[in-house]
């Protein structure tokens, strides 16, 4: 089976070894885990953004830079995501699943390490049945804040390895390596949700996807709305699957915002207002993709639900 932290780890490397070039900074802790701050206290990187990404698949996908027109006047860059392996990539290891700390030093980790730490609580392991041994772990977050040594400690013990051995990267919403990863999730929305209306995700051959990547701004609200807008309004999937007529035309509405979530429209920055700022109070279908064409590799019929938003992203991105 492949290790999507030995993978990770390479790229890791090579965050170590150019992290003045990528904008990047190297912290290592009283414990021995070494901390990369993507973009917390450092500028980051167009190249760090796709590095982070990379790392936080296992590094088993293509993972480039294109660009996006919204308007006559404003055009964005782009994520492209190709993945082969999206059980691995993105229920394995990308999806947000592992929560660590307690309190105000409460986090959620993506990465690698989940598949080695496969802790209880991290229910996405339901969808899948990877796991992963590897003899170094490798944790992506997406913070505010530093993690503490109780969590650097937490994620060594729950992975069986020394802190010295655990490698942590890190970025804020409001830098352009946030933006971009987290854009790079609309392959990982995409099976998560068909998980979730029952449709199996094993039955996935292969799938792609591109999206906007959201221009930053500091204000942390504001970045956080426009990095979730840029999923919701602007992503386009491609998928290629092994599966019944019958399942796909039943699954395929479900998917995209336009035909699934009550809020659609909205700018994701007042949902989360009126969810009193807690994910757990937004329905789970606000959560969807822009427009996704599905293809059936047993009859050669393809099906497409939903749109890209042009106006909700004109709002989000502009004003």
């Amino acid at each position: 089976m492949v290790s999507t932290n030995k993978r990770a780890m390479k790229v890791v490397q090579e965050i170590l070894e150019n992290a003045d070039a990528l904008g990047c900074k190297v912290i290592k802790m009283d414990c021995g885990t070494t901390v990369i701050d993507m973009g917390l206290n450092c500028k980051g990187s167009w190249t760090a953004g796709l590095l982070f990404t990379r790392a936080c698949i296992g590094d088993l996908g293509e993972v480039t830079l294109g660009s996006f027109k919204l308007n006559d006047q404003y055009s964005f860059a782009s994520v492209n995501m190709f993945i082969d392996q999206p059980l691995i990539a993105c229920l394995g290891s990308q999806i947000a699943g592992w929560k660590l700390g307690e309190g105000e030093f409460a986090t959620i980790g993506t990465g690698p390490a989940r598949g080695i730490a496969k802790v209880p609580s991290d229910w996405y392991f339901e969808m899948t049945d990877y796991s992963d041994h590897h003899d170094k772990a490798v944790l992506c977050l997406q913070d505010v804040k530093m993690p503490t040594e109780a969590v650097a400690r937490e994620v060594a013990d729950a992975c069986h390895l020394k802190p010295e051995d655990v490698y942590i990267l890190i970025s804020p919403s409001t830098c352009v390596v946030a933006s971009i990863q987290v854009s790079a999730r609309m392959l990982e929305q995409t099976c998560h949700k068909m998980f979730e209306k029952h449709f199996d995700p094993a039955q996935i051959v292969m799938i792609r996807g591109s999206a906007p990547i959201a221009p930053i701004v500091k204000d942390e609200m504001k970045a956080m709305g426009r990095i979730n807008d840029a999923l919701i309004y602007g992503s386009e999937i491609e998928v290629w699957v092994d599966a019944e007529d019958k399942d796909i035309a039943k699954v395929i509405h479900q998917l995209a915002g336009k035909t699934s979530s009550p809020n659609y429209g909205e700018l994701f920055e007042d949902v989360f207002e009126a969810a009193g700022r807690d994910f757990f109070y937004v329905d789970h279908d606000v959560h969807s993709v822009g427009k996704i064409q599905i293809h059936n590799v047993n009859t050669g019929r393809a099906y497409c639900a939903g749109e890209i938003n042009y106006d909700a992203l004109e709002r989000s991105f502009l004003h």
